[in-house]
């Protein structure tokens, strides 16, 4: 589990988020340890299509750490998910021709406002690797989510009535479970198949649903009886 890892984290950031600020992000050689020398470029297919491949366009200013140390505050960070990588620029004001991408690797992991972001190696265990959001860090087990943008080519008018469609960026949102292996298991979409992912106290689990009124595919209602079956 990655428990200790985000407490690191979450008691860094509030001991070094008043002091770090003032570091420099690209000046220093460390710098090598997180940021590669790719920089970001835009797609091969063009301007015109619907959607983004970003999560968000705008960058956002962020945290990068590494192991618990805390590597660069309030640099300029965001996700593209079409592509599984995070784009790092010295600040909001720095040009987006300026921006590199983040070294994807799991010692390097990012924070946003309150938001939770860490890279996991595709293996054996792993079938889907890349960056999930940690949406639940319990002690048995952890809440993830992966947000993914595939693109979709688009399609001439088959007459003069009908429009074209233009190609299109589809947004994907997968939720897993990692379990105390450091395993990830991709839950159901359906209640069900969400409730039977959980590996013990079922009859428990229905009980709270049932009282709390819970709806499992809600992702807040998850979290809270996720909260719920670590406290058991």
């Amino acid at each position: 589990m990655r428990r200790i890892l985000v407490v690191l984290t979450l008691a860094l950031f509030s001991l070094v988020s008043n002091t770090a600020s003032a570091q420099g992000v690209f000046n220093d050689p460390e710098t090598d340890n997180y940021i590669s020398q790719k920089s970001i470029t835009m797609p091969s297919h063009g301007y015109t299509y619907t959607g983004s491949p970003y999560a968000n366009k705008a960058f956002k200013p962020g945290f990068v750490f590494k192991n618990g140390v805390i590597l660069a505050s309030n640099v300029a960070l965001r996700f593209n998910a079409a592509r599984d990588q995070f784009e790092i620029k010295k600040s909001l004001n720095t040009s987006n021709y300026a921006a590199k991408v983040l070294v994807q690797s799991e010692d390097i992991y990012v924070k946003i406002n309150n938001r939770l972001f860490v890279y996991i190696n595709k293996n054996e265990e792993n079938n889907t690797g890349g960056y999930y959001e940690v949406l639940h860090d319990g002690e048995r087990l952890s809440l993830y989510k992966k947000l993914s943008k595939e693109f979709i080519e688009g399609k001439k008018a088959v007459n003069s009535i009908a429009a074209d469609i233009l190609p299109m960026y589809k947004e994907k949102v997968e939720l897993y479970f990692m379990n105390a292996k450091n395993e990830l298991t991709e839950l159901p979409g359906s209640r069900n198949g969400k409730i039977n992912s959980f590996s013990s106290n079922k009859k428990l689990i229905k009980q709270h649903i049932r009282d709390k009124k819970l709806n499992v595919n809600k992702q807040y209602d998850l979290i809270k009886l996720m909260n719920y079956y670590d406290s058991l």
